[in-house]
């Protein structure tokens, strides 16, 4: 029915729409802000915030390397799981610390992308890519155009 490469593309397709499905996200300070998560104005911005960009910069050293020594999958895998993580600490985490360690998921949930990306173009051969990457310029712009804020 499906060729393996076509089979790969339509689960990699799938899960990168569902991953990218994120209507909270232009809420998310206004979410954090109030009084179910125990964080004021001041700490938002000055202590959770900056915590992403560092945590990200910091694993992606981290993910490259791992990526390299277990392959595609594991990594994609945890990308998932950090992602579920973060909504975790987000609904249920309650103080700064909470706060906090859900910005480092997300940042270990973003900067494993690489591994996400990397792996469509690395599991078919030359020949297949321009096929492939035309299927996920279009999955890109159907889910961009689903998940529009």
């Amino acid at each position: 029915m499906f060729d393996d490469w076509k089979l790969t593309t339509f689960f990699l397709c799938c899960y990168g729409i569902f991953k990218e499905i994120r209507p909270s996200e232009p809420f998310l300070t206004e979410y954090l802000i109030s009084n179910h998560t125990g964080v004021t104005e001041e700490q938002v911005y000055h202590d959770v915030y900056p915590v992403c960009t560092y945590s990200y910069l910091a694993i992606l050293f981290l993910v490259f390397l791992v990526t390299d020594l277990a392959k595609y999958k594991p990594v994609i895998v945890l990308e998932g799981f950090a992602y579920i993580l973060t909504w975790v600490l987000l609904l249920w985490g309650n103080g700064l610390a909470a706060m906090q360690s859900m910005q480092v998921s997300y940042g270990l949930a973003t900067s494993t992308e690489v591994a996400y990306f990397t792996y469509i173009y690395a599991s078919v051969s030359g020949d297949i890519n321009v096929k492939r990457k035309n299927n996920q310029i279009s999955i890109f712009l159907l889910q961009d155009n689903i998940t529009k804020r």
